[in-house]
């Protein structure tokens, strides 16, 4: 199936098999200590200083992967962010940046938003993956280790939740986690020679097993 075939499957979905329901049925995702809670693949891009950000920010933003209880993550074929039903996007400020080396250490504080997405997003347009309706907010901390060298980066995701709503996909209704709950991401990625974007990444997140107000 190419994309343009793709694209009308994804708008029946999401304005028909998925969408909003009641807490009936309902089917928590587990977000318990180190269960794997989902599985992502995005891109990055960094913004320079300015006079309210004065170590610069930066936008993370993609889709989930797979994520263990929803067996129909995307709509269709391909596999990617055309099809995906469930996108994500993080807004975060960068607080530190250390150098060692050829290692840059960067803290960022900021948030989370996954997305129940309602039209095919695009890493062309990173504001498509927020146009959806959010399923779940959440508090993030990270941190980032960029090898200047190499041009890779690793990072490190700490998330507390801190809102939910419920949504439905082919009739069956979800929650991703609850408020309090907190998990944690691992990334690895590659620096884009020529961005934006920035860089381009994937990674998973397991739940961290415990609840902070």
């Amino acid at each position: 199936m190419n994309t343009r075939t793709a694209v009308p499957i994804l708008l029946l979905c999401l304005t028909g098999a998925v969408g909003f329901a009641s807490d009936d049925d309902l089917v928590p995702i587990s977000f318990a200590d180190n269960d794997l809670v989902y599985e992502f693949v995005g891109q990055v891009t960094n913004f320079p200083p300015t006079p309210s950000e004065p170590l610069g920010s930066s936008h993370q933003y993609g889709y989930l992967s797979m994520v263990p209880g929803i067996n129909n993550v995307f709509s269709g074929s391909p596999h990617d962010e055309t099809t995906a039903v469930l996108t994500f996007f993080n807004e975060v400020t960068t607080t530190e940046s250390i150098g060692d080396g050829p290692l840059r250490i960067i803290d960022r504080d900021g948030t989370t938003t996954i997305y129940l997405n309602n039209a095919p997003a695009s890493f062309s347009n990173p504001d498509s993956f927020r146009s959806g309706t959010p399923v779940q907010t959440s508090r993030l901390h990270q941190q980032a280790i960029v090898d200047t060298a190499g041009g890779t980066f690793t990072a490190v995701f700490f998330n507390t939740i801190l809102s939910t709503s419920t949504f439905s996909i082919d009739g069956t209704t979800f929650r991703l986690g609850q408020r309090g709950q907190a998990f944690r991401a691992t990334v690895t990625g590659q620096l884009n020679a020529t961005p934006p974007p920035t860089g381009h990444f994937g990674g998973y997140a397991v739940g961290n097993g415990r609840h902070r107000d």
